[in-house]
């Protein structure tokens, strides 16, 4: 069985961090919790996507395959 994998995404809300994993930005702050007129910032997103971007253009610049 194939397991979804979802991105995490971490805020800064009301003076303290919550990391969610969501597959929207939208999804993820429902899911922290946010509510309108919470002060947040998204911190930081991780994409199971994005690490294996970055694993083909490393392994393009070191070994040229």
């Amino acid at each position: 069985m194939w397991e979804v994998i979802m991105t995490q995404y971490t805020f800064y809300i009301n003076g303290e961090y919550r990391a969610v994993e969501a597959d929207t930005e939208e999804d993820a702050a429902r899911e922290a919790g946010i509510e309108e007129g919470d002060v947040y910032d998204l911190v930081e997103t991780d994409s199971f996507d994005d690490k294996c971007l970055l694993s083909a253009i490393t392994d393009e610049i070191l070994f040229g395959s």
